[in-house]
């Protein structure tokens, strides 16, 4: 193989780790949680496992699919330009209350695994 094109493959996964490192750390979390439920099934790991994927969704939310989804929905219920009023409400849920919602789920469940 060039050694260009081992530079390349380097750096094109080392830009991915730096992009995507908590998602690629929570994905292993998950990986290990799922195949501890298949051997020793147990209460503390479905919170976990629940958790940790509500933790994975707001990322994702947050870096990819928020914005998108917000502005399809504002789009669609606000048809003409006058409702300020109603946009910024929807702005306030998908910007503020959804990505919450998940960050606090997440670590509530993590956290109540770790009580249970």
């Amino acid at each position: 193989m060039a050694s260009d094109l081992k530079a390349g493959i380097i750096s094109t996964i080392f830009a991915t780790w730096l992009h995507n490192n908590f998602a690629i750390g929570l994905v292993i979390v998950i990986l290990v949680v799922a195949v501890l439920m298949v051997f020793k099934p147990k209460r503390k790991l479905v919170f976990f496992l629940f958790g940790f994927l509500l933790l994975l969704l707001e990322f994702e939310y947050q870096k990819h699919f928020g914005k998108a989804l917000e502005e399809q929905t504002v789009t669609s219920v606000v048809l003409q330009g006058g409702h300020l009023r109603t946009r910024s409400i929807l702005e306030d849920f998908f910007q503020k209350f959804i990505p919450f919602f998940l960050w606090f789920g997440g670590w509530g469940l993590v956290l109540l695994g770790i009580i249970i």
